[in-house]
């Protein structure tokens, strides 16, 4: 006869091992959404995109982001305390820029997607998109600058 025994599980990780695992664990969920959802149609990429922006508007606009500089401050604090990103913000209620220093999310999805150049091309690309639409749904304009080295996201009103 085997008796169960419960033991309740106590937080033990530091930090910055739980932004690490949060956001593989996240890379990996949006790596293999978009690897389905492309198999299916670009329209079906598209839906999830919109559905994924719809909320993330509706959360910066729970937490009260009017202007360029609430923005980038929501960002950024938003992905440092989940995934560890290191970023640095800068500018007013007309104009502010975010600029990642490290971007957890994009190194994690690296690790797990081991991509091509020609497939971080793309994925720039996308998050340039994405940033604009975002921008575009909060009332402003947004412009992203990446080279290899650095990404600067741009929010204007």
């Amino acid at each position: 006869m085997t008796t169960n025994t419960l033991t309740k599980v106590d937080t033990k990780w530091e930090t910055k091992k739980i932004q690490e695992k949060t956001a593989h664990i996240l890379a990996v969920v949006n790596l293999a959404a978009f690897e389905v959802l492309s198999k299916v149609s670009p329209e079906a990429v598209t839906e999830f995109q919109t559905i994924v922006r719809k909320h993330k508007v509706e959360a910066y606009k729970a937490m009260g982001v009017k202007t360029p500089l609430e923005l980038v401050k929501a960002m950024a604090e938003t992905e440092h305390n989940l995934f560890g990103s290191v970023i640095e913000i800068s500018g007013d209620d007309h104009k502010a820029e975010l600029k990642y220093d490290s971007c957890a999310m994009w190194t994690a999805m690296e690790k797990v997607g081991k991509f091509t150049p020609e497939q971080q091309e793309k994925m720039g690309k996308n998050f340039e998109n994405c940033s604009a639409l975002l921008a575009k749904e909060l009332g402003m304009t947004g412009t992203t600058v990446m080279d290899k080295d650095t990404c600067i996201v741009t929010f204007t009103k």
